[in-house]
């Protein structure tokens, strides 16, 4: 999430899953390679979800190491965005998804790459959904909310569709890069993209903390489609949902370039977010895997609807 955001609200006021990893309460430990595969349904028995998220948040907050020898200390410098990347780009292939860089400079100065997946439709000719989520962090922390969390969504939800065998829409799963220094990535991305190949983009930003409890999801800034969509499967996720205007995030850049689209987030407008945002206290430890599980299974609910 970006920087401007809370500057802004204090002014206002193979078919194979790959390997998983087991847990001891909140503590990573060794991964366990070549899980068999486990059935998953939205809103029903998912096996390998809280293990998954649990492997990629913990690997992308620096809780383990993301490769032989490197353990990450944030996500914002250009070896430690690389890293990442890598790993991004590998979890995707252990998916049998196809994944590419989208490398990019501007006339900022800006240099990066984003990371793209795709999974085609199995069935018709519909729009492209876009689900997406920034892969950077600010230098302060790990950035286990923001945005590991996000990044283990789209990851866990590219795990689910494809085993959803009748699939009107391609999909496309897409990380963006420096989103923290004002939705770069996403920006550049944007502009190799037509709206009207593009049936909608969600995206998602910081969800690890629900300080009262009431599973409240905000949908950031939404189009009118897509806030139908979520609205409609709230109540059997048990996610009530917010809709309220933000423009801090990479959904803003679908937005300005005329898509479909909403961001999805903790109440960040309405203040019931992650007391460590942008902290060095946004840690692997500080993440509610309950909620995080519980908003995937909204959007994993949400896009098995959509992709039909």
């Amino acid at each position: 999430m970006s920087r401007a955001a809370l500057l802004v609200l204090a002014a206002a006021c193979s078919n194979e899953p790959p390997r998983e990893m087991m847990t001891t309460g909140d503590a990573p430990v060794a991964p366990m390679i070549d899980a068999p595969p486990a059935a998953c349904t939205p809103l029903g028995p998912c096996d390998w979800l809280d293990s998954y998220q649990r492997r990629i948040v913990g690997a992308l907050a620096g809780a383990e190491e993301i490769s032989a020898g490197v353990t990450l200390s944030h996500r914002a410098s250009v070896g430690e965005r690389n890293a990442a990347r890598q790993f991004l780009l590998d979890e995707f292939t252990a998916l049998g998804l196809t994944a590419e860089r989208h490398d990019y400079s501007n006339a900022g100065g800006y240099v990066g790459a984003n990371v793209i997946a795709r999974l085609d439709a199995t069935a018709g000719t519909g729009g492209t959904l876009i689900v997406g989520a920034h892969f950077d962090s600010v230098p302060a922390g790990p950035g286990a909310a923001d945005n590991a969390t996000g990044v283990a969504i789209v990851l866990a939800t590219a795990r689910y569709l494809r085993q959803v065998e009748t699939r009107q829409h391609p999909v496309v799963f897409a990380l963006f890069d420096q989103e923290e220094l004002g939705l770069i990535g996403s920006r550049e991305w944007v502009k190799t993209l037509n709206p009207m190949d593009v049936t909608a983009a969600h995206i998602f930003d910081m969800l690890s903390f629900d300080g009262d409890g009431d599973h409240v999801v905000e949908l950031w800034s939404p189009s009118p489609a897509v806030e139908a969509a979520y609205q409609a499967h709230a109540s059997a996720a048990g996610t009530p949902i917010s809709s309220v205007t933000f423009a801090y995030s990479d959904h803003q850049a679908f937005l300005e370039a005329g898509f479909t689209a909403t961001g999805v987030g903790e109440e960040f407008v309405a203040m019931d977010h992650t007391p460590h945002y942008h902290k060095s206290t946004d840690v692997f430890a500080n993440v509610s895997f309950d909620h995080l599980a519980r908003v995937t299974r909204l959007a994993m609910t949400v896009l098995d609807a959509e992709v039909r």
